[in-house]
């Protein structure tokens, strides 16, 4: 009889397919996860030979702005410039976060301090430092005087209204005890930075007239920044101040932000009817215009106030205060005007805020010198373009636009016998007026 063979049936499946499938999915997971560091390995690289470019290069510079809840804001001491969209200049910010020369706060012994603060036109990016007027105007005094010395400090920041100037005052001028405030006031863009609609409510020092017409300090649009600010937004600004493509890639998109929000605020605040002749409400061509809207008459009204506080509390702190009108493009350059008024058909007055500004000077005793007539006479007679770089004529100041303000400004302060020079001694000259 045979014997039985008995046949032994598995419990359960064999382990080896599913063994199999499990190192199938470890692999995929491998690859996935090998592919995903080289990815990032060769993104890292590529920013690392970015960053070294851009620093080669030096097309842009690392974050140079800070932002203080209490001050607004302001440029990092120390933090490298350098500009090439209009002119050419690099550099560094002094300890104090302003592009001067380096300064102590504490005025040196036989020294007369004249602070000029202003918006970009002070800040003069487009020129090297020492070819913008302060400091120009600072070697003239100097030239003039053995007994005593000057310092021409610099405090200018792009898009500074007066409110922003004002508080820049508060917050540095008075530490450095100067004896004479020149207040650079740009009629292109200063009346509509003076008031929060027109000028769209940007980070920086408001006033609003009360109820009987009195200015008030208005911080809403920098405590509304501040309370925005995250965690996260920190990081990235510390980034920024280390990193040229950080600073970079943030700036554009900066730029790309800050227009999409002008265009919807423009579009919220936008007042009724068709824009006469073309020409918006938030345009700065309105400030040539004899008819100005209800907003540009308040702008206007915030704007003399302002400039009254500020000399009122220059000289209650002993300083003198000098009002100088810089000028735009289409003051001086007669072919810009041309253009401006056959594009839009309006009666533009290119004189007009100069003249309203010597108004309220004279009706209230403000040393006040007017710049623009004396560039655009420069220019008739000499053809040479005073704003502009290149083929472009307008804009700022050039180097020429610089000196020439230079010399009036000077020239201004020694005839008035405002400032203590060897031939003509501040007290001296007073008396003879």
């Amino acid at each position: 009889m045979p014997s039985r063979v008995w046949k032994a049936w598995p419990l359960s499946p064999p382990a080896w397919p599913v063994a199999a499938a499990g190192d199938r999915s470890a692999g995929r997971t491998r690859k996935a996860a090998l592919n995903l560091a080289l990815a990032v390995g060769m993104l890292v690289v590529a920013c690392l030979g970015l960053e070294a470019a851009l620093a080669m290069a030096r097309i842009n510079g690392r974050s140079r702005v800070v932002f203080d809840p209490e001050k607004g804001v302001a440029f990092a001491p120390g933090a490298y410039y350098v500009e090439r969209k209009e002119g050419f200049s690099e550099g560094h910010f002094n300890s104090h976060g302003f592009r001067d020369y380096e300064r102590t706060w504490e005025k040196p012994p036989n020294t007369y301090r004249i602070l000029v603060l202003g918006d970009s036109y002070v800040e003069a990016f487009q020129v090297p430092l020492e070819r913008a007027f302060p400091a120009l105007l600072e070697v003239r005094l100097n030239a003039a005087s053995r007994a005593r010395r000057f310092e021409v400090l610099a405090m200018g920041q792009s898009g500074f209204g007066t409110a922003d100037e004002y508080m820049r005052y508060l917050d540095y001028g008075v530490r450095y005890c100067p004896d004479m405030v020149i207040l650079a006031f740009l009629t292109g863009n200063d009346v509509s930075d003076n008031s929060k609609v027109l000028h769209r409510e940007h980070i920086g020092f408001y006033f609003r007239l009360d109820e009987h017409g009195e200015l008030v300090l208005d911080r809403s649009a920098l405590d509304a920044y501040a309370g925005q600010t995250t965690l996260t937004d920190r990081f990235f600004r510390a980034v920024k101040r280390h990193s040229y493509l950080a600073s970079l890639v943030s700036e554009r998109a900066y730029l790309l932000r800050e227009q999409m929000r002008e265009e919807r605020y423009k579009q919220a605040h936008a007042t009724a009817g068709a824009p006469e002749g073309g020409l918006d409400e938030f345009s700065d061509l309105n400030v040539y215009r004899p008819d100005p809207t209800p907003r540009w008459r308040e702008a206007w009204e915030i704007t003399e106030k302002l400039i009254l506080k500020f000399e009122h509390e220059v000289e209650s702190r002993g300083g003198s205060f000098v009002l100088v009108s810089l000028s735009n493009a289409e003051q001086v350059h007669p072919e810009l005007q041309r253009e401006l008024v056959q594009k839009y058909g309006l009666p533009f007055d290119f004189d007009l805020p100069d003249r309203r500004l010597r108004r309220l000077a004279e009706q209230h005793g403000i040393q006040y010198l007017d710049l623009m007539p004396a560039l655009r006479d420069y220019h008739r007679r000499t053809g040479i373009y005073v704003h502009g770089f290149g083929s472009v004529v307008t804009g700022h100041w050039n180097e020429t636009g610089h000196r020439q303000a230079a010399d009036e400004i000077f020239s201004f302060l020694r005839s008035r016998g405002l400032v203590p020079l060897d031939d003509r001694p501040v007290e001296q000259a007073r008396d003879d007026r």
